[in-house]
């Protein structure tokens, strides 16, 4: 029996151990503190899955220290791949904007915080681009259309946590390797299939017409149609824009009740997102048929691309600002002509 017990793999990493809202500094830790030692000399020894549970147990005795944060959150995205992006960009978010000040060590937080994690954002892209080499049963997963909405929620914060890494380290090594993990991200996100693609099977109203009347019936149904036709095309809200949406319902409701300091809080969170809005993340539906006609005919307009000063595009181009209809028109007149 003990030896079954001895063979037993180590339970998961628990989640979400850098949300909880503190109150109070956390005690600190000696550089010289063995259990903090033992975390380091996992981490040299790259058993990072190893030292993340180290980090753990600290963080789960309440030693909230910035030297465990990059152990413990690569440790997430080891065992947990892009499903666990939003949780390590969670933990990042919430270190570093909200629990910032409780934090150990209060001498050389800053410093201790740069190099831990620039350490984790460079291990953490090497991950990423090794198995994107490879294209590996690693990337098989990744590639799966069930990670499109882990990496819209985690980049719903990469914004707030690039512009914190420079309020609360002056020497800010992590933009650089933050700004290429989120650069992947969007790229990898871009290469998956769409909303629409894995939302298809909608189109069940084609058993309406047994309730029908003959004609009578069916002039309301077509000009309910154009109705809607009219009122402008729907998409599915991405969750990036979800959030977006309770946000500004957020401020809404603490500016009627006047808490004015929550709602200070709300709006430089949504200012920040206006300033840095990425359609794609937002709107990602929009844009989807777009990249994927452009990644498919890319051999025949990336010739184009390349002669935007002949008379010929530029002309083309005013005519596209000025009148979209004419500019369609004037593409397919002379086949249709011919035909």
């Amino acid at each position: 029996m003990a030896e079954s017990a001895k063979s037993l793999p180590p339970p998961p990493l628990q989640p979400n151990l850098l949300d909880k809202l503190l109150d109070a500094e956390a005690p600190d830790l000696e550089s010289s503190d063995d259990q903090l030692e033992k975390v380091n000399s996992l981490v040299s020894k790259s058993a990072y899955l190893d030292a993340a549970r180290a980090a753990e147990a600290l963080l789960r005795q309440g030693l909230y220290d910035v030297r465990l944060v990059g152990p413990y959150l690569l440790g997430l995205f080891i065992e947990g791949g892009l499903e666990a992006m939003p949780t390590v960009f969670q933990g990042l978010s919430r270190t570093l904007l909200i629990n910032w000040q409780y934090f150990g060590p209060r001498d050389r937080r800053d410093v201790f915080a740069d190099g831990g994690l620039r350490w984790m954002l460079k291990v953490l892209n090497k991950h990423l681009e090794h198995h994107e080499r490879l294209k590996d049963e690693t990337w098989q997963r990744w590639s799966a259309p069930t990670n499109r909405e882990s990496l819209e929620q985690a980049l719903t914060l990469s914004e707030e946590i690039f512009s914190a890494f420079g309020r609360v380290m002056p020497r800010n090594g992590c933009e650089a390797p933050f700004r290429r993990l989120t650069q992947w991200l969007e790229n990898h996100l871009r290469s998956l299939p769409a909303p629409e693609s894995l939302e298809e099977p909608e189109p069940e109203p084609a058993d309406e017409p047994e309730e029908e009347e003959p004609e009578a019936q069916s002039r309301p149904a077509a000009s309910a149609r154009s109705v809607s036709a009219s009122a402008g095309p729907t998409m599915p809200v991405s969750p990036a824009l979800a959030q977006l949406m309770l946000k500004l319902a957020a401020f809404d409701t603490l500016v009627a009740r006047q808490d004015f300091q929550r709602a200070s809080v709300v709006a430089a969170d949504v200012l920040n997102v206006v300033e840095h809005f990425d359609p794609r993340v937002y709107l990602p539906a929009i844009f989807s048929r777009f990249f994927a006609g452009l990644s498919m005919n890319a051999e025949q307009v990336e010739p184009m691309l390349q002669s935007t000063e002949t008379l010929s595009f530029r002309a083309l181009e005013q005519l596209y600002r000025v009148d979209l209809e004419a500019f369609l028109a004037q593409g397919e007149g002379p086949e249709g002509e011919g035909e």
